[in-house]
């Protein structure tokens, strides 16, 4: 007999919404620390978790848009645990239902590319760190957006999320008093 080994609930969906800010707030915290792929990776593993928490609220509506028995199955059984592989095809469903996420996805999988590879040329998206911090500020934008209007029903998620947006204004401050293009 097939036994779910997580209980994918309310319970869930608290959890990855947490993970996603605290992920954000270590993406900003280890790029500034010059640990510039580090950073990149937390910004991707963000956008993961937040895949993971709007398939399990949105679950009945991405079940209903699929059309395909096995497109539904599989968003049932293991859609929640967003994988790598299965992102943009998450990102066009969700597009479906009217939560746009795709681009941020795209540009989480760049982040997450650049983490891996760096700035080889022959993998990479990114010619520098700039670009690379562009792409972490809209990210952690998009997050932090995404968690106010789906997400913020607790007290302890709106803390944190609210210290997220002021690192995030801080971080986009400095940038922009270093005069580089956003």
């Amino acid at each position: 007999m097939k036994k779910d080994l997580v209980n994918v609930d309310e319970d869930y969906i608290y959890a990855r919404v947490i993970e996603s800010l605290a992920d954000s707030l270590l993406a900003i915290d280890l790029f500034q620390g010059g640990h510039t792929r580090n950073g990149a990776g937390k910004a991707f593993v963000a956008v993961k978790s937040l895949i993971s928490a709007l398939v399990v609220k949105f679950r009945d509506n991405l079940v209903e848009m699929a059309k395909q028995e096995n497109e539904k199955e599989w968003i049932k059984k293991k859609g929640h645990t967003a994988p790598t592989h299965s992102l943009k095809s998450l990102g066009m469903y969700f597009e479906k239902i009217g939560i746009d996420v795709y681009l941020l996805i795209e540009i989480a999988l760049d982040l997450h590319d650049y983490q891996y590879n760096g700035f080889d040329p022959d993998f990479s998206p990114y010619k520098d760190k700039e670009q690379v911090k562009n792409d972490i500020i809209k990210v952690v934008t998009q997050v932090h957006g995404l968690i106010n209007k789906y997400f913020v029903e607790n007290r302890e998620t709106m803390e944190i999320n609210e210290k997220l947006k002021n690192n995030l204004e801080k971080f986009v401050k400095e940038q922009d008093q270093e005069g580089s293009p956003r």
